[in-house]
This record gives structure tokens, sequence and C-alpha cells, in this order.
């Protein structure tokens, strides 16, 4: 059996933190720091609604600064009705 190489969601928190604002990352680590699925992050680069990305060949990537301006975009709720 083949043991299988998984990096946890504090590692890929901890890269992204770690580096500079001009790397880039993959829809698992933005699927990370986003705390959503992949089918989330594919759903939303279709609708336009997403964080803005860079298709390199069939890769997918994401800036980190383009990620941060996204997140500080998206502001906390309190609850669902206060929601827009």
């Amino acid at each position: 059996m083949s043991k299988v190489n998984t990096i946890s969601r504090i590692d890929l928190l901890n890269q992204f933190n770690a580096a500079p604002d001009d790397a880039l990352f993959d829809q698992k680590t933005i699927a990370a720091v986003r705390d959503c699925s992949l089918a989330t992050m594919e759903r939303d680069r279709w609708a336009g609604t997403g964080i803005p990305f860079i298709k390199l060949g069939r890769s997918v990537k994401y800036r980190k600064a383009d990620v941060l301006l996204w997140l500080d975009k998206h502001h906390p709720q309190q609850s669902t009705s206060s929601a827009a």
C-alpha cells in the first residue's frame, strides 16, 4: 500500500502566510485559506465571482496579493440576515 502525500490545512496556511505578496498558489492552498472545497473554487471561477486567477497552460494559479485583496472585500457577517 502506498502512502499518500498530503499536506495539512495548517501547513498550507503557514506556507501562504510566509510567502511574499507576489507568490503564486494552486487552488488547493487557496481553498484552505478560504476554508472551502475545491468544487467551490471551481464554481466561483466558472461564475466569475471568485478570486482573480492566472491561467498557466492547464494550471490555475492565484497571486497572494489578489487573494488578500479579495478577502478584504468580503467582510465577516454577524448573521445570515445581515449578509448582502
